[in-house]
Protein backbone atom coordinates (compact mmCIF):
# COMPACT_ATOMS: atom_id res chain seq x y z
CA UNK A 1 0.00 0.00 0.00
CA UNK A 2 1.15 3.40 -0.37
CA UNK A 3 2.01 6.48 2.14
CA UNK A 4 0.53 9.82 1.57
CA UNK A 5 3.48 10.33 -0.05
CA UNK A 6 3.26 8.44 -2.71
CA UNK A 7 -0.19 9.43 -4.07
CA UNK A 8 -0.64 10.10 -7.67
CA UNK A 9 -3.41 12.33 -8.57
CA UNK A 10 -5.50 14.41 -10.53
CA UNK A 11 -6.52 17.66 -8.82
CA UNK A 12 -7.16 21.50 -9.78
CA UNK A 13 -5.25 24.33 -8.81
CA UNK A 14 -6.26 27.82 -9.55
CA UNK A 15 -8.65 26.51 -11.90
CA UNK A 16 -6.24 23.88 -13.76
CA UNK A 17 -5.93 19.93 -13.56
CA UNK A 18 -2.79 19.06 -12.57
CA UNK A 19 -1.49 15.39 -12.39
CA UNK A 20 0.64 15.14 -9.18
CA UNK A 21 3.01 12.56 -9.43
CA UNK A 22 4.09 10.84 -6.11
CA UNK A 23 2.60 13.71 -4.09
CA UNK A 24 5.44 15.72 -4.57
CA UNK A 25 5.33 17.50 -8.62
CA UNK A 26 2.28 18.67 -9.97
CA UNK A 27 1.85 19.28 -13.75
CA UNK A 28 -0.63 20.46 -15.57
CA UNK A 29 -2.80 18.63 -17.34
CA UNK A 30 -4.12 19.78 -21.19
CA UNK A 31 -7.49 19.67 -22.20
CA UNK A 32 -7.18 16.42 -24.75
CA UNK A 33 -6.08 13.83 -21.50
CA UNK A 34 -8.71 12.82 -19.87
CA UNK A 35 -8.23 12.59 -15.09
CA UNK A 36 -7.80 8.55 -16.29
CA UNK A 37 -4.97 8.51 -18.90
CA UNK A 38 -3.42 11.45 -16.56
CA UNK A 39 -3.26 8.95 -14.08
CA UNK A 40 -2.02 6.17 -15.96
CA UNK A 41 0.72 7.80 -17.29
CA UNK A 42 1.68 8.94 -13.97
CA UNK A 43 3.54 5.80 -13.02
CA UNK A 44 3.23 2.94 -16.31
CA UNK A 45 3.87 5.58 -18.66
CA UNK A 46 6.77 7.42 -16.95
CA UNK A 47 8.32 4.51 -16.18
CA UNK A 48 7.72 2.70 -20.06
CA UNK A 49 9.47 6.48 -21.30
CA UNK A 50 12.41 5.95 -19.09
CA UNK A 51 12.87 2.41 -20.44
CA UNK A 52 12.81 3.20 -23.86
CA UNK A 53 14.31 6.46 -24.21
CA UNK A 54 16.52 6.95 -21.02
CA UNK A 55 17.77 2.92 -20.54
CA UNK A 56 17.32 1.57 -23.83
CA UNK A 57 18.34 4.43 -26.08
CA UNK A 58 15.94 3.16 -28.48
CA UNK A 59 16.76 4.03 -32.20
CA UNK A 60 14.80 4.05 -35.32
CA UNK A 61 14.39 0.50 -37.01
CA UNK A 62 15.71 -1.12 -34.31
CA UNK A 63 13.64 -4.45 -32.70
CA UNK A 64 12.56 -4.73 -29.38
CA UNK A 65 10.92 -7.10 -27.69
CA UNK A 66 8.25 -6.24 -24.81
CA UNK A 67 7.53 -9.14 -22.05
CA UNK A 68 4.27 -8.63 -20.03
CA UNK A 69 3.04 -6.65 -22.86
CA UNK A 70 -0.52 -6.69 -21.84
CA UNK A 71 0.03 -5.56 -17.66
CA UNK A 72 -0.09 -1.40 -17.63
CA UNK A 73 3.80 -0.65 -18.08
CA UNK A 74 3.94 -3.24 -20.96
CA UNK A 75 0.91 -1.87 -22.96
CA UNK A 76 2.39 2.14 -23.19
CA UNK A 77 5.68 0.10 -24.15
CA UNK A 78 4.37 -1.28 -26.98
CA UNK A 79 2.53 1.86 -28.24
CA UNK A 80 5.63 4.17 -27.65
CA UNK A 81 7.76 1.58 -29.44
CA UNK A 82 5.72 2.12 -32.24
CA UNK A 83 5.59 6.04 -32.31
CA UNK A 84 9.44 6.02 -31.62
CA UNK A 85 9.75 4.19 -34.81
CA UNK A 86 10.52 0.53 -33.48
CA UNK A 87 11.67 -1.58 -36.59
CA UNK A 88 9.57 -4.57 -35.59
CA UNK A 89 7.94 -4.83 -31.80
CA UNK A 90 7.49 -8.43 -30.87
CA UNK A 91 5.40 -8.77 -27.82
CA UNK A 92 5.06 -11.86 -25.12
CA UNK A 93 2.14 -12.80 -23.37
CA UNK A 94 0.83 -15.93 -21.89
CA UNK A 95 -2.59 -16.03 -22.91
CA UNK A 96 -3.58 -16.11 -26.07
CA UNK A 97 -5.85 -12.67 -24.89
CA UNK A 98 -2.92 -11.03 -23.79
CA UNK A 99 -1.57 -11.80 -27.01
CA UNK A 100 -4.48 -10.22 -28.56
CA UNK A 101 -4.16 -7.28 -27.06
CA UNK A 102 -0.75 -6.79 -27.89
CA UNK A 103 -1.69 -6.76 -31.31
CA UNK A 104 -4.02 -4.51 -31.06
CA UNK A 105 -1.67 -2.27 -29.58
CA UNK A 106 0.59 -2.41 -32.21
CA UNK A 107 3.30 -4.99 -31.68
CA UNK A 108 3.99 -6.77 -34.91
CA UNK A 109 3.73 -10.10 -33.34
CA UNK A 110 2.75 -11.43 -29.55
CA UNK A 111 4.27 -14.62 -29.06
CA UNK A 112 4.10 -17.13 -25.84
CA UNK A 113 5.86 -16.21 -22.73
CA UNK A 114 6.31 -19.73 -21.27
CA UNK A 115 10.35 -19.75 -20.04
CA UNK A 116 11.10 -23.08 -22.48
CA UNK A 117 11.78 -22.07 -26.41
CA UNK A 118 11.21 -19.09 -25.32
CA UNK A 119 14.39 -17.17 -27.16
CA UNK A 120 14.06 -19.14 -30.08
CA UNK A 121 10.43 -17.85 -30.40
CA UNK A 122 11.41 -14.22 -30.09
CA UNK A 123 14.25 -14.79 -32.46
CA UNK A 124 11.35 -16.52 -35.05
CA UNK A 125 9.15 -13.90 -34.28
CA UNK A 126 12.03 -11.62 -35.06
CA UNK A 127 11.99 -13.19 -38.80
CA UNK A 128 15.40 -15.22 -37.45
CA UNK A 129 17.72 -12.41 -36.33
CA UNK A 130 18.42 -11.79 -32.55
CA UNK A 131 17.02 -8.54 -31.64
CA UNK A 132 18.25 -4.82 -30.40
CA UNK A 133 16.41 -4.40 -27.00
CA UNK A 134 14.49 -6.10 -24.78
CA UNK A 135 12.47 -4.92 -21.71
CA UNK A 136 12.45 -7.73 -18.61
CA UNK A 137 10.04 -7.26 -15.71
CA UNK A 138 11.63 -10.37 -14.07
CA UNK A 139 12.02 -13.66 -15.06
CA UNK A 140 13.23 -14.14 -18.86
CA UNK A 141 16.55 -12.75 -18.44
CA UNK A 142 18.32 -15.75 -19.43
CA UNK A 143 16.33 -16.03 -22.37
CA UNK A 144 16.29 -12.59 -23.48
CA UNK A 145 20.06 -12.57 -23.60
CA UNK A 146 19.57 -15.71 -25.46
CA UNK A 147 17.70 -13.69 -28.35
CA UNK A 148 19.82 -10.68 -27.62
CA UNK A 149 21.82 -9.18 -30.81
CA UNK A 150 26.03 -8.11 -30.33
CA UNK A 151 25.22 -4.20 -29.33
CA UNK A 152 21.94 -5.45 -27.72
CA UNK A 153 20.63 -4.11 -24.62
CA UNK A 154 18.06 -5.53 -21.80
CA UNK A 155 16.08 -3.03 -19.25
CA UNK A 156 15.22 -5.54 -16.17
CA UNK A 157 12.37 -3.11 -14.68
CA UNK A 158 10.42 -5.14 -12.19
CA UNK A 159 10.81 -5.77 -8.63
CA UNK A 160 11.27 -9.78 -8.39
CA UNK A 161 14.70 -10.25 -10.79
CA UNK A 162 15.61 -13.35 -9.53
CA UNK A 163 18.31 -14.36 -12.53
CA UNK A 164 21.72 -13.43 -13.06
CA UNK A 165 24.01 -13.84 -16.36
CA UNK A 166 27.75 -14.16 -16.13
CA UNK A 167 29.61 -10.99 -16.70
CA UNK A 168 31.88 -12.92 -19.68
CA UNK A 169 28.38 -13.22 -21.16
CA UNK A 170 27.61 -9.90 -21.54
CA UNK A 171 31.25 -8.85 -22.64
CA UNK A 172 31.89 -11.20 -24.98
CA UNK A 173 28.94 -10.42 -27.18
CA UNK A 174 29.11 -7.15 -26.33
CA UNK A 175 25.80 -7.13 -24.81
CA UNK A 176 24.34 -4.60 -21.76
CA UNK A 177 22.18 -5.28 -19.15
CA UNK A 178 20.93 -2.37 -17.46
CA UNK A 179 18.22 -1.78 -13.94
CA UNK A 180 15.43 0.75 -13.82
CA UNK A 181 13.61 1.57 -10.70
CA UNK A 182 10.93 4.07 -10.34
CA UNK A 183 12.27 5.89 -7.31
CA UNK A 184 15.18 7.12 -8.82
CA UNK A 185 13.46 9.14 -11.45
CA UNK A 186 11.09 10.85 -8.43
CA UNK A 187 14.32 12.47 -7.01
CA UNK A 188 14.82 14.17 -10.55
CA UNK A 189 11.96 15.63 -11.16
CA UNK A 190 12.94 16.79 -14.56
CA UNK A 191 13.41 13.40 -15.55
CA UNK A 192 9.22 13.35 -14.69
CA UNK A 193 9.29 16.46 -16.43
CA UNK A 194 10.53 15.61 -19.12
CA UNK A 195 8.22 12.04 -19.52
CA UNK A 196 4.92 13.45 -18.90
CA UNK A 197 5.57 16.47 -21.37
CA UNK A 198 5.92 13.61 -24.39
CA UNK A 199 3.53 11.04 -23.01
CA UNK A 200 0.56 13.71 -23.27
CA UNK A 201 1.57 15.27 -26.14
CA UNK A 202 1.57 11.71 -27.79
CA UNK A 203 -1.88 11.15 -25.69
CA UNK A 204 -3.59 14.18 -27.09
CA UNK A 205 -2.58 13.61 -30.21
CA UNK A 206 -4.16 10.33 -30.40
CA UNK A 207 -0.76 7.63 -30.89
CA UNK A 208 -0.90 6.61 -27.08
CA UNK A 209 -4.10 5.32 -25.65
CA UNK A 210 -2.81 4.65 -21.83
CA UNK A 211 -6.03 3.65 -20.21
CA UNK A 212 -7.92 0.12 -20.31
CA UNK A 213 -10.50 1.38 -22.40
CA UNK A 214 -9.37 4.12 -24.65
Amino acid sequence: MRTAEAVDEVRVEDGRRVLVVAGRLALPVPAGVTDAQALALARAGITAWHLLRTCAHLRPDESIVVHDAASEIGAIAVQLARSFAAGRVVATESTPAGRDRALELGADVAVDSDRDGLAARVVGANEGVQVDVVLDPGGALTASLDALAPFGRIVCHGADQDESVALTGLLGGSRAVIGFRFEHVLARPHMIARAVSELFGLTSAGRLRPAAGD
